[in-house]
């Protein structure tokens, strides 16, 4: 648990851990400088699993959170923020789930969403299978970073880069999936709270997630400018952006551009892939469907959704039926 500055919802955290039926557990506290009273709420703790780590001066997440890779104990390392709260159930589950899949280097799991005054919102749900996740990782965030579990050695292995000052986390996975199979649980582990820095600098966020992608493209042998990456961000969260016809027709001949290269290269297992990147098209062409920008994505052949049928079931609670009416109502 990495703090800094979380003295008002630090103790319901700490007491989270300590609520846990999994009883076999250190709790390590790094403390990243912080300039309020969570030293003094953390310390107010009388239990012998908790080890409270001070650091002298702000180092910042990537470099506070490698040196809590440094100096754990255990063979699995679990992540929780420190303005979230653990179900009790939590590592109980999550070390089960690692002792019976061996090749599995991770899992986490869904979330609970509230907002800083404690109104909850949509709750962060998340691919399970490794394969699926691993299809979908230059497509979406596939994992809640605090709700993950990993083991020790794979996570020393590969750390936080200190370039990714936010949304180090994204990196760190979609890096260790190369390598190993990742999973999530289809249960709900945490209570995620609302405001972080992502959320709070989303401008920042977007330029970090925008070099984890530019990374994941390197790997999949596509070449790309800047245009290319500013769109593909769009892609992944395209209900937050509104999306012209010359979009449109770029997003369909970018994501067959994405198959063709994964055909050639094998970075990413099939037919996932070819199913989230026709997934991602179906997503775009509905928010512009909705916003009354265009019909023509769902009028002309594409190759995104020929042989593709099954897709459509996982697109949110879409069925090519309510496609079909609402294109008729609008003539």
């Amino acid at each position: 648990m990495a703090v800094y500055n979380r003295a008002p919802v630090l103790g319901e955290a700490i007491e989270s851990v300590l609520r846990q039926t999994y009883r076999d557990f250190e709790l390590l506290i790094i403390d990243d400088g912080s300039t309020d009273a969570s030293a003094d709420v953390a310390d107010r703790f009388d239990d012998a699993r908790i080890r409270i780590v001070r650091q002298e001066e702000n180092l910042g997440i990537p470099r506070t959170r490698n040196h809590g890779l440094s100096l754990a104990r255990g063979e699995y390392l679990a992540i929780l923020d420190s303005d979230d709260i653990a179900f009790p159930r939590r590592l109980e589950q999550q070390v089960a789930f690692l002792d019976s899949n061996p090749g599995v280097a991770a899992v986490g799991g869904w979330a609970r969403r509230i907002h800083a005054d404690g109104r909850r919102t949509s709750p962060a749900v998340r691919p399970i299978e490794p394969r699926e996740i691993r299809a979908r990782i230059p497509f979406a965030t596939c994992f809640k970073n605090p709700t993950m579990m990993g083991r020790t050695a794979a996570m020393r292995e590969f750390g936080y880069r200190d370039e990714f000052v936010i949304c180090q986390d994204i990196d760190m996975w979609s890096r260790m999936s190369v390598k190993y199979p990742l999973a999530n649980l289809p249960r709900f582990l945490i209570q995620y709270r609302l405001g972080g820095m992502s959320h709070l600098d989303a401008a920042l966020a977007a330029d970090m997630k925008k070099r984890a992608i530019g990374g994941q493209l390197h790997d999949l042998g596509v070449d790309f400018d800047d245009d290319d990456l500013d769109r593909h961000y769009m892609l992944r969260n395209p209900k937050n952006f509104r999306f012209t016809r010359e979009d449109l027709d770029w997003s369909e001949q970018w994501l067959l551009r994405l198959i063709e290269a994964n055909r050639v290269n094998r970075c990413y297992p099939e037919p996932e892939f070819s199913h989230a990147a026709a997934e991602r098209w179906w997503r775009v062409a509905l928010v512009a469907l909705r916003a009354r920008q265009s019909t023509a994505p769902f009028r002309q052949p594409s190759a995104l959704r020929r042989g593709l049928p099954g897709v459509l079931a996982g697109v949110g609670r879409l069925s090519w039926r309510r496609v079909t009416t609402q294109l008729q109502s609008r003539g």
